[in-house]
């Protein structure tokens, strides 16, 4: 009864937490994924390596092929089984702790876990279902090998080894598993490293299938790194870890992560947990070593699993008492944090829904302004509103307000988000009064400086001669527009050039703009425009 009383616990608390999701619609990169899912054969996922652009989860599109059969194309019951997949999550850890900890102790670790801020984002983004199915088929990949170990079954065995080679189907994070594996208390060392050899078998299996499909081991996209930016990336990054574990209240997170150290103390003062933390702690923070420059929820989301493991068992190790009390508190502390970041990210998810539900509704002669959709997911939406449903074609956007100054909207019905509303309105009357305000902001003469750099797939870049004020690149004369830091890299794999403009705002207002710079990264790597 305490188990089961444990398991509502712990759907009523995705309920009340998360479930406003299912009011969302397509976001970020789902229209892309749909776009695969749709024009290709399901089996491609498994064998063609352009699909991936130099990442291999080939789970992820299985999932898009299977929603799309079961559930058609309506969102809310994408974001139903995306929530059902946190839940999931949350009792497949709870199960996990129980084979070691009291109810308390275990529900306490999986409660703080889909408590915890990274959560929110996972819960409003379907795209990222494929890395809560590498936790979920991990943790059961775990429980599964205790359970096997316990009773000496091959069965179970190879059921864990299988559960893992899906794991890491779906994410590559699920690869180091075998290691914290061989360290759990159970038997001794050589049974466990005797049951590990389905595992040895399925992480071959998935380096040669992952080889075999993307021409290389290693592959990854993103923020460009140098070696030059490894000590100031190190430096920072605890405190980045720690600002995306706390979520936008610091004041409520700092203090939930210092009650979580405090039980995590306990854990480590055991040999046998100690041991089995720090090689988790390593495998947890592998990736973000590696990664990118930029650490969000879905990088820390492994470590954030793997401190509400550490805080479990410290609890089992204090006064009951106590540990009920430091449970209690930690957790309403968690909470507050997860509201303030759920609030601020389910704004900016309402508002990407918002404007592709406005998009798909508008006609030919229409056009968004300052969409908070990416560009890319633009492009994508435009692909399923005019191929797969046929509905209007020519409905247009811009980014940056250069269009309007030289291209203008003549002829067009614009659209743009009302934050105050919350929804998106026709501004087509006002777009000359923003027109005249803003072009006439830009300096045509002033000073400005771009160098930019080709190292393999990662284009560098580097921007001057102010130090303060905003950057951004522009493509197609503000059709695109990105935000950018002064001086950084991004990779770009299978881009020969481009053709882009530069802007930067001042603090004082003014704006200033770069003519369109060509890059060709095969003849000319290395190029220098000023003025």
């Amino acid at each position: 009864m305490k188990r089961f009383g444990a398991a509502l616990i712990l759907v009523a608390t995705v309920a009340i937490l998360y479930r406003k999701a299912i009011r969302l619609w397509w976001m970020y990169d789902d229209a892309w994924l749909l776009h695969v899912a749709l024009a290709r054969r399901w089996t491609m996922t498994f064998t063609d390596g352009d699909t991936w652009h130099r990442t291999f989860t080939p789970l992820l599109d299985s999932t898009y092929e299977v929603m799309i059969a079961l559930a058609g194309l309506e969102p809310g019951r994408w974001h139903a089984v995306s929530l059902m997949l946190v839940l999931l999550c949350a009792l497949s850890l709870f199960f996990a702790l129980s084979l070691y900890l009291r109810v308390l102790p275990a529900l306490a670790g999986a409660f703080l876990f889909v408590a915890g801020a990274p959560l929110c984002t996972f819960a409003m983004q379907f795209m990222l279902v494929h890395i809560l199915e590498a936790i979920l088929l991990g943790t059961l990949a775990t429980a599964t090998f205790i359970l096997a170990s316990r009773k000496a079954s091959n069965a179970l065995n190879f059921l864990s080894a299988t559960l893992f080679l899906l794991a890491m189907l779906a994410r590559e994070i699920a690869m180091p598993l075998p290691a914290l594996l061989l360290v759990l208390p159970e038997r001794n060392w050589r049974v466990r490293a005797r049951h590990l050899v389905f595992h040895a078998a399925a992480l071959v299996i998935y380096g040669v299938w992952r080889r075999t499909v993307l021409g290389t081991f290693f592959s990854g996209s993103g923020w460009a790194m140098t070696l030059s930016d490894v000590p100031a990336m190190l430096a920072t990054l605890p405190w980045k870890v720690v600002t995306s574990w706390s979520g936008a209240a610091l004041e409520a997170g700092l203090p939930a992560l210092v009650l979580i150290g405090i039980a995590a103390v306990f854990a480590l003062r055991d040999p046998i947990a100690g041991r089995v933390a720090l090689l988790g702690l390593a495998m947890a923070i592998a990736p973000l070593l590696t990664a990118s420059k930029e650490v969000g929820p879905r990088l820390t989301i492994t470590p954030w699993l793997w401190l509400c493991v550490v805080f479990a068992f410290g609890m089992s190790r204090m006064p009951r008492l106590p540990a009920a009390a430091l449970a209690l508190v930690t957790a309403g502390a968690l909470l507050v944090a997860n509201r303030q970041q759920w609030s601020a990210d389910f704004t900016q998810a309402e508002r990407m829904s918002d404007e592709a539900r406005a998009f798909m509704r508008l006609d030919g002669a229409s056009m968004l302004r300052a969409p908070a959709v990416p560009p890319a997911a633009m492009v994508e939406l435009q692909w399923l509103k005019e191929e797969h449903f046929r509905l209007a074609r020519g409905s247009g956007w811009f980014y940056d307000d250069l269009y309007l100054c030289e291209s203008g909207t003549e002829g067009r019905r614009v659209f743009e988000y009302h934050e105050a509303r919350r929804e998106v309105l026709e501004v087509t009357a006002r777009i000359p009064d923003f027109a005249r305000t803003y072009c006439s902001s830009i300096r045509e003469t002033a000073p400005l400086r771009a160098e930019f750099r080709h190292v393999r797939d990662s284009l560098f870049w580097r921007f001057g001669p102010y130090a303060n004020g905003r950057w951004r690149v522009v493509l197609g004369g503000g059709l695109q527009a990105f935000d950018v830091p002064r001086d950084d890299g991004f990779s770009l794999p299978g881009v020969p050039g481009l053709s882009l403009r530069v802007r930067y705002q001042s603090p004082e207002g003014w704006v200033t703009y770069s003519p369109d710079i060509t890059l060709d990264f095969a003849t000319q790597p290395n190029f220098v425009w000023h003025r």
